[in-house]
């Protein structure tokens, strides 16, 4: 598990993410020190489709502004942010990588958030969370950096309120040999997308009811070999995963239309009153 943990660690850290938002936030014309949660959504969704994917998530799972939800691999915070000031509801999350951690925590604060929304450094296998603290949960595009999703589920389901709802969106492995370097593992020894089946089994053995499973592969490609589709800029988050991420998401663009690789999102439910 430790030399999982310092593959996603290199894989993602990197200790210039806020200068490089910052500028980018200077060029756009805003303050970097006074912005508005909406001033950074173009800088922080850290998935495909970005800002479209987090938006349709989240009305996926519904949640409300008296429930405190549970970030699983929360980045740099944009899918919290984006939560606590669309539903209103309180955030916390929970991300292994030190620098997303602490990007996170200033880019909240510089928002005025920081009420509402909260970070903490650490691994989703072993959550320092008490059981049934929260009413809903999402973890967006996470999953294939996690080699042991049944530890992981087994502890959202314990942390999770009976009844509560968990939204998982992730790339699972399809027919044939993706292209590498992908955005989440340069290699495939650092990648864990895995089988659907391997993620339904390990949604159910964890105890979740599944109530929706949705294929998005479609919505990822661009139509026609056209430009990306809305909310799918790639050099956007080369801002935050580095200079070669654009050649990273071109290899997973090729891997999504030859087949080798799916996308899909999993609406489950923690079975309780």
């Amino acid at each position: 598990m430790a030399q999982d943990q310092n593959e996603v660690v290199f894989n993602y850290g990197d200790d210039a993410i806020i200068e490089r938002i910052d500028a980018a936030l200077t060029r756009a014309g805003h303050d970097p020190a006074h912005v508005k949660p909406d001033d950074l959504y173009p800088f922080d969704q850290l998935h495909g489709r970005q800002l479209a994917a987090t938006r349709e998530h989240v009305a996926r799972l519904a949640p409300d502004l008296h429930m405190h939800v549970l970030d699983i691999g929360s980045g740099v915070g944009g899918p919290a942010r984006y939560i606590a000031t669309a539903i209103g509801a309180r955030v916390t999350g929970i991300d292994l990588t030190p620098q997303f951690v602490a990007t996170a925590r200033e880019l909240t604060r510089r928002c005025g958030l920081e009420r509402r929304v909260e970070f903490v450094e650490g691994n989703a296998a072993h959550m320092p969370f008490a059981p049934e603290t929260f009413d809903a949960a999402i973890c967006l595009y996470v999953g294939m950096n996690i080699p042991d999703k049944p530890a992981v589920l087994a502890e959202a389901f314990r942390v999770l309120k009976p009844g509560a709802r968990l939204l998982w969106s992730q790339v699972v492995a399809g027919q044939g040999t993706p292209h590498y370097p992908l955005p989440w593992a340069r290699n495939a020894q650092a990648s864990h997308a895995g089988p659907p089946d391997e993620l339904r089994a390990a949604l159910t053995g964890a105890g979740f009811e599944i109530l929706e499973w949705v294929d998005e592969t479609a919505a990822l490609l661009p139509a026609g070999g056209a430009a990306p589709p809305p909310g799918a800029d790639p050099s956007v988050n080369q801002l935050v995963m580095g200079a070669d991420f654009v050649e990273r998401r071109k290899d997973f663009m090729a891997s999504l239309a030859e087949g080798a690789l799916r996308s899909v999102v999993v609406l489950a439910r923690k079975a309780g009153p």
